[in-house]
């Protein structure tokens, strides 16, 4: 009595369809370290003063092939308190926290990718913020010499005379934003960026007359030189 009693309960749900869930999910990755990060950083402060003046360090994540936001990775720095993402949302930038904590903890940084999919990491030496959205050919001859300096500081004089990118600006135009050449009092359009995402047109200021101005409608996105690193700035599962 006792045995039927305790299988009845149970009659009833074997009556109804079978449901199968399969989980599926893919395992974090180690990809690299926080001391590795941070002694990129570490390395550019320490450029001599009229290197690394008004110009700052940025890592700009590309998910590869699909060139899907870097967040989609979940790159974190996994550290005893949490892990720290340093990718969100639809930010390209990575956002790096630095302090001499997580220096002497020196926490993992993982990833989670499939095999086929990898994030590389576009270093930028970039301009500071202009206080209005327009430059002169001068003022854009003066930011390349200044980054060509401090590329040949952060890697050496072959590496800075052999990369093509440290002679030419990437100027991100802003969603919405009108970007044009003055030359001689004539305005040339060099960008009607009609998107939702900033336009990156690249600049050789050399092909201008002097005394160009270069002006935008609205604020810039980023001025800045891509540094030719690429597939050693590549975050990918070890297969």
């Amino acid at each position: 009595m006792l045995a039927v009693l305790l299988a009845a309960p149970f009659s009833s749900v074997s009556a109804e369809p079978e449901e199968t869930v399969t989980v599926t999910g893919q395992h974090a990755m180690r990809v690299g370290s926080y001391k590795g990060i941070y002694r990129v950083y570490d390395r550019f402060d320490r450029l001599p003063e009229k290197a690394g003046k008004n110009l700052s360090l940025h890592f700009l994540g590309d998910i590869l092939p699909d060139h899907a936001v870097p967040s989609e990775a979940r790159v974190v720095l996994h550290a005893k308190e949490g892990d720290i993402p340093l990718f969100t949302g639809q930010d390209r930038e990575m956002h790096f926290p630095r302090s001499e904590a997580l220096l002497a903890e020196n926490p993992p940084v993982l990833l989670t990718l499939p095999s086929n999919r990898k994030v590389q990491l576009e270093l930028a030496i970039e301009v500071d913020p202009l206080p209005t959205p327009s430059f002169t050919k001068e003022e854009a001859a003066g930011w390349l010499g200044q980054i060509n300096a401090a590329i040949r500081d952060f890697f050496g004089v072959i590496l800075a005379f052999l990369a093509p990118d440290a002679h030419r600006l990437k100027v991100d135009v802003a969603p919405g934003a009108r970007f044009e050449a003055v030359e001689n009092g004539t305005p040339r359009l060099l960008v009607d960026n009609q998107g939702v995402v900033p336009y990156t047109f690249i600049l050789r200021p050399q092909d201008y007359q002097d005394g160009t101005v270069f002006r935008s409608d609205r604020p810039f996105s980023m001025i800045r030189v891509k540094i030719p690193t690429d597939e050693f700035f590549t975050l990918k599962r070890k297969n």
